[in-house]
């Protein structure tokens, strides 16, 4: 019987496992994400950009509602629909076209997530991100834009996003502003580099010495000790930090000569202290911050006005009922 079994088994076991690999790379294939131009036949160009991408899970959609600024301040356009199983689907009216408004009936649909750039403002895209994450896929998926982001060439991602304000510590209630950010990438950019200016204050500009034993560095500290309820600004701050440590690894090894890959890009985070209630003048400052940052990364003499976005205008409307912690 053993000998049977053997001879039953072994042969089949070569073809069954290039089988399984088969599918394996299949359902990779199929699963992958995917970046649709709306152009027929068109691609979508992001090298040397800085992507702006939303917190996607933010409180009080503090992320999403300053993603909707910059498209509308800048004047963007839809340039891609983003597809990832990830996501939640979602299909809905046109996030830019009030309900009302001339043409409104004849608005494109607006799906999960999708794609904005703009001619006038080279060098930058923002990827809004209005869909859910599915249960517990946050870290495939930030895994999946990041690799997507990497591959072709993204100089640059700044995540909007929120910050739990139950972290606060003694030295944030003594501060002028709620407004936090943090940069994990090569170098350390002075606040006037990043083009935050007074407006915000590094995550951990009050940690203790125990609080400095979290992390490596103070940055990646400051994000293990304070950052709760930003979506998916930890995990892609953790994996960038994670990608430029590997990067500075491989250089210092001597005799090491890589071949040319694309380099990692750095992440900035720019935070909101808040919780579930919707904080309109915090929206308002973290939107107006937003786009000094993004002028001043792509070097533009000026950021352009705030223009409120329809969703703003949404949110305000919207009976308490409606925003209630369980939805």
């Amino acid at each position: 019987r053993a000998t049977l079994g053997l001879l039953f088994w072994a042969p089949a076991f070569p073809a069954g496992a290039a089988r399984a690999r088969e599918r394996e790379g299949e359902r990779r294939a199929v699963g992958a994400m995917k970046v649709v131009s709306v152009e027929d036949g068109g691609k979508v160009n992001v090298s040397g950009h800085v992507l702006v991408v939303s917190g996607c899970g933010s409180l009080a959609y503090l992320g999403e509602l300053c993603v909707d600024a910059l498209v509308s301040s800048f004047d963007l356009g839809r340039a891609a629909v983003l597809e990832s199983r990830h996501l939640l689907p979602l299909a809905m009216a046109s996030a830019f076209a009030a309900p009302g408004s001339q043409g409104a009936s004849a608005a494109t649909l607006t799906t999960a997530a999708e794609i904005y750039q703009s001619a006038a403002v080279p060098k930058l895209s923002v990827l809004q991100l209005r869909s859910g994450i599915a249960e517990g896929r946050r870290q495939a998926f930030v895994q999946e834009l990041w690799t997507w982001a990497r591959s072709e060439g993204v100089a640059e991602i700044i995540v909007l996003s929120s910050c739990s304000s139950h972290v606060k510590a003694d030295a944030d209630m003594a501060t002028h502003t709620d407004l936090r950010y943090v940069f994990i990438g090569g170098g350390t950019p002075t606040e006037a580099e990043l083009g935050v200016g007074k407006a915000a204050l590094p995550l951990g500009h009050g940690m203790t010495e125990e609080d400095l034993q979290l992390g490596p560095t103070r940055e990646l500290a400051s994000i293990h000790r304070f950052l709760r309820g930003g979506g998916v600004a930890r995990p892609l701050l953790l994996q960038a930090a994670a990608a430029a440590d590997g990067e500075a690894g491989a250089e210092a090894k001597p005799g090491f000569d890589p071949p040319p890959r694309s380099k990692p890009p750095g992440a900035l985070a720019l935070l909101g202290l808040t919780g579930e209630a919707l904080d309109l003048q915090l929206t308002e400052h973290l939107a107006r911050c937003a786009l000094d940052v993004v002028a001043a990364r792509l070097k533009l003499e000026r950021p352009p006005a705030l223009k409120t976005p329809p969703s703003w205008l949404f949110e305000m409307e919207a009976p308490t009922l409606e925003r209630r912690l369980w939805t």
